[in-house]
Parts: structure tokens; C-alpha cells; sequence
């Protein structure tokens, strides 16, 4: 059982398909994550690498409806000022969080996404780690929320 409520069945979903590939106390790794098993939730996910101390964070893969909805490519984009935007510290901050909690975060935001901060949508972030410990990349999934649910 899930300790969030989900809006969209996409980002329930890809935290359930997190939660399988957990063990005990152990992260899953990238390498437990299988695009062939996740099909249907390929154009929602995003994966985040995990770079350096302090930790800086870069776009791995964003997801075909992820970046349609953000008006552009965000594959290879840097969280930072530069390259995000003026929405960049919260993104930064969210995803710190994952880092200390070792945990998933669950959040709904109205989308940053210029032209379309009229959407509403859910998001989970959890961890992933090659060592089962040190998280090295993010696992993440966001769906527009209908607006009778926002």
C-alpha cells in the first residue's frame, strides 16, 4: 500500500514499478529498470544523473509527453539557472530531498512551463543507486492532473 494518493494512474504506477524493484533496505539500480516492462509510462518518465559533491543534477531521458508539454527537449539539460530557468532552485531542492530521505517525494505543482502554467500535475521522484545505497540518479514520472481533480 501506498503512502501517497495519486491523482493519475501514469505516476501510480511508475511508484508502484519503483517499489518493485526494491529489496529490503537495498535501492533498486538503473539497471533494474526496464523500459520494455514500463511501455505505456516511457512518455511520462524522466531520469535525473546524479553528479558530483556538492551534488548537481542533469537530465538523462525526459519522456516524448513531458517534453511536448514543456515546449522543448529537456534530455541533457542541467538543473541550474543557465540551463532550467528561473524555476530551477525548486527543482533543485525537490530533488535534494530525494537524496536525504533515500526516499520518494510526491508533489503537485502548476506547471512551470511557459504558455502552459494553466496545467496542474503530479510527480514522484524516488532514488536510485548502483551500490544499493548512495543514490546516483533519479527515477521520476509527472502527469497532467484533470482539472476537476486539481
Amino acid at each position: 500500500m501506498s503512502e501517497f494518493v495519486f491523482k493519475t494512474d501514469i505516476v501510480r504506477q511508475a511508484h508502484e514499478y519503483w517499489r518493485s524493484k526494491c529489496s529490503g533496505d537495498r535501492l533498486p539500480r538503473r539497471a533494474d529498470i526496464h523500459p520494455e516492462e514500463i511501455t505505456r509510462l516511457l512518455p511520462y518518465v524522466f531520469l535525473v544523473d546524479v553528479i558530483g559533491d556538492p551534488p548537481a543534477f542533469k537530465y538523462r531521458l525526459v519522456g516524448t509527453q513531458i517534453n511536448q508539454w514543456a515546449g522543448g527537449e529537456h534530455t541533457g539539460v542541467s538543473v541550474n539557472e543557465r540551463e532550467y530557468g528561473p524555476n530551477w532552485q525548486l527543482i533543485h531542492d525537490i530533488y535534494m530531498s530525494v537524496l536525504s530521505k533515500r526516499a520518494p517525494v510526491y508533489s503537485e505543482y502548476s506547471a512551470p512551463w511557459r504558455g502552459r502554467d494553466f496545467l496542474w500535475y503530479e510527480r514522484i521522484i524516488a532514488p536510485l543507486s548502483s551500490d544499493g545505497t548512495s543514490v546516483d540518479m533519479l527515477f521520476g514520472a509527472l502527469n497532467i492532473v484533470p482539472r476537476s481533480q486539481a
